[in-house]
C-alpha cells in the first residue's frame, strides 16, 4: 500500500479515536489530554499524507 494511504487512514482513525476519549473523559483529566494529543497527531497524520499528493498548481 502506497504511504500516503497508509497516514491518511492511520490519521483519521486516529483522529477519530482521540476525539472520542475526549468526549468521554472528564474535561481536562490526564485522560482527556491524551486524547487531544492523539487527535492532534492523528490530524498531522492525515494532513501530511494529504500533503505528499498535492502538488502545487502555480
Amino acid at each position: 500500500m502506497e504511504r500516503f494511504v497508509e497516514l491518511v487512514v492511520a490519521g483519521g482513525l486516529a483522529t477519530v479515536a482521540g476525539l472520542w476519549v475526549t468526549r468521554l473523559a472528564a474535561s481536562r483529566s490526564s485522560l482527556w489530554l491524551a486524547g487531544a494529543a492523539l487527535a492532534g497527531l492523528g490530524l498531522l497524520a492525515l494532513g501530511a499524507g494529504i500533503a505528499r499528493e498535492v502538488s502545487p498548481a502555480w
